[in-house]
């Protein structure tokens, strides 16, 4: 007996008023105390304020609030139930008692059911993690089990296991054994009798396993997922997820912004979870504290049959209210209270080099660059420079916060989020906000913002006038006029235009342009020389060279054409080469030249003189013919 007052001294864990809730027989009214063989209470506690319930056969939730009694956060926070193994030997003097009809604490063991009560499951043993703890802070976190068939009524021990990483610890600690109490017994039901020996129920539902509890503050938004598992032996089909909705902010602390808040998920086999999703925005007015959300899962036992009766349960999750106030006076300045520290330790982006129009993906490193102090509920929100009140970057999925549990002083964590960027902004650098909201031990909801800045490329752009060769085709040795221009139809300065011509008929030519700035046109006016005579079709490689801000050359390739034909004046195919000095004639001398023309002068002056003789004969011969007349 003196053993059993012992152990009531240490039931911390438990206020006594949780066993008053159940009317049972007397003897299961006397429940002996086992926190005698737990750790020490002063540093983590559990506290139940209600008798856990569960049923036998069937899935249950075990709501387990832990609180750290400790002066300094804890950064990193795991819980789970204990195994079999481990349950047998921590409780081995009680099992072996229990065995010992002659002991004279028999009457009181038996009255505390020394068995393993759950039925051992995958998921039985995994670890919850629940994140950071800040002092003297509680956390609730929903533990899911199978009991196991064929229990008598009564309470069980629960042993759960805790480990933490308090601020200024390099590892976890090593296990917390600690104790609840669970009342068990057989639920009262008119359902069908179960069919399968080896699973409780042909479809059953799990809620919220190896999850966190979701938390937010007030007038922010809860974005989370409750898991469920059909933990069930057959297939439901059709499974629907209805949130039960109120207008009490009691009971429930969100806004009801839709119609209802049901989620199809379809059929779901045995031991299959799916994540089901919302997006809750938090009541302005919601009070600080732990809030049971009620959910009806209906199903169709076949797939084309009826629905059958909906399947209640329960998820909670956590709200921080106007309520929760800083431990120090309300009038405190921001100089009188410290807080954590958030800084960009580095950031770097996918591509590296971003042009206009492109989506990237950007990794920022975030660093609590306190010696001391530690950040919680960190909500980061990113914010893009607006030219024409339109944002430079968007982020793709339409989300621009993200959301870290905690930061320890010193440590990072690595925020990825998904950009577009804006198609008509010009390159140079924008500014990307990143806003902070975030808890410290003495300083609540404390608000900074840092800033990066992103560069921005644009592609560079040309096109060419009509170009004009003229003339088309030429003989060797001969010139071309060739005339073009060049058009900067992109946003960013070409620097350096040079345009080259080359071909096997043609001599190198290279017009330098210059500098063209955006939205204006150089100008090309060369003369190209012919050197060989066209063996091709007569294409002429044209090369538009350009530089960027960099000295980063690029080259855009045309062609013009242009014929080159051989020299007819030069055909050396029409000369004789056999020539002699014999064939040359000396040139005549100015009298033998008159020589040469006295012949023809005299016979033309011969023929002048019958001609004048003619004619004056035939004027006196009318004469005398007229005389006649007369």
């Amino acid at each position: 007996m003196a053993t059993f007052l012992a152990a009531c001294m240490l039931m911390g864990a438990v206020p006594a008023t949780a066993f008053a809730a159940k009317e049972t027989t007397e003897a299961a009214e006397t429940i002996p105390q086992v926190y005698r063989m737990d750790d020490d209470n002063d540093t983590v506690r559990l506290v139940i304020g209600k008798t856990p319930t569960l049923y036998i056969g069937k899935n249950g939730t075990v709501s387990v609030t832990l609180m750290n009694m400790e002066d300094k956060d804890w950064i990193e926070t795991e819980i789970w139930i204990a195994s079999e193994d481990d349950f047998r030997n921590h409780y081995s003097d009680e099992i072996t008692k229990t065995e010992d009809r002659d002991s004279e604490e028999s009457s009181i063991v038996q009255s505390m059911k020394t068995i393993y009560p759950f039925e051992v499951t995958d998921s039985l043993n995994r670890h919850y993690k629940v994140g950071h703890v800040n002092k003297k802070a509680k956390k609730t976190v929903n533990l899911n089990v199978n009991v196991k068939k064929g229990l008598e009524e009564g309470y069980y021990p629960i042993l759960i296991y805790i480990s933490k990483r308090a601020q200024g610890e390099d590892g976890m600690s090593s296990e917390y054994a600690k104790t609840i109490m669970a009342w068990i017994e057989t639920k009262k039901t008119t359902g069908t009798s179960e069919t399968n020996e080896d699973n409780s129920e042909p479809v059953a539902f799990a809620l919220g396993e190896n999850q966190p509890t979701p938390s937010a503050n007030y007038s922010e938004v809860m974005n989370f997922d409750v898991n469920v598992r059909n933990t069930g032996y057959k297939t439901a089909y059709d499974v629907r997820v209805d949130m039960e909705l109120s207008e009490d902010i009691a009971k429930f602390p969100f806004e009801i912004n839709d119609g209802n808040y049901d989620r199809q998920m379809g059929n779901m086999n045995p031991d299959q979870t799916v994540a089901v999703p919302f997006s809750m925005a938090v009541r302005e007015k919601a009070k600080s504290g732990y809030y049971p959300i009620k959910f009806k899962i209906r199903y169709r036992e076949n797939e084309n049959g009826n629905f059958a009766a909906p399947i209640e349960d329960t998820f909670y999750v956590r709200v921080y209210g106007k309520d929760e106030d800083d431990s120090l006076d309300s009038e405190a300045g921001e100089n009188e209270r410290t807080k954590a520290r958030i800084i960009v330790d580095s950031f770097e982006t996918d591509p590296a080099e971003i042009y206009a129009g492109q989506d990237f993906t950007l990794k920022v490193r975030m660093k609590n660059a306190s010696n001391s102090i530690a950040a919680s509920n960190i909500l980061f929100t990113f914010e893009s420079e607006t030219v024409s009140d339109s944002p430079v970057f968007t982020t793709v999925n339409g989300s621009n916060s993200v959301v870290v549990n905690s930061l320890a002083p010193g440590a990072s964590d690595t925020l990825t989020i998904k950009f577009s960027s804006s198609p008509t902004a010009e390159q140079r650098s924008y500014t990307i906000t990143i806003n902070e909201q975030y808890d410290s031990p003495e300083f609540k909801n404390a608000k900074e913002a840092v800033k990066i800045a992103v560069g921005l490329k644009q592609e560079a752009r040309l096109n060419t006038g009509t170009i004009e060769v003229m003339p088309d085709a030429i003989s060797v040795g001969e010139e071309s006029n060739v005339m073009f221009s060049i058009n900067n139809t992109g946003k960013v300065m070409l620097y350096n235009v040079n345009a080259v011509f080359e071909a096997d008929s043609i001599q190198k030519n290279e017009a330098y342009v210059g500098n063209i700035e955006p939205g204006k046109s150089g100008n090309v006016d060369t003369m190209i020389n012919g050197i060989a005579p066209t063996m091709d079709d007569g294409k002429v490689k044209l090369s538009i060279t350009y530089e960027d801000e960099n000295g980063k050359v690029s080259t855009v390739e045309k062609e013009i054409q242009l014929m080159v034909n051989e020299d007819q004046s030069m055909d050396e195919s029409n000369v004789d080469d056999t020539w002699s000095s014999d064939d040359i004639q000396p040139e005549p001398s100015t009298t033998d030249k008159l020589k040469h023309l006295a012949i023809p002068v005299g016979i033309v002056g011969v023929v002048l003189a019958a001609v004048i003789l003619v004619v004056i004969r035939r004027k006196k011969k009318k004469a005398g013919m007229d005389d006649e007349i007369l």
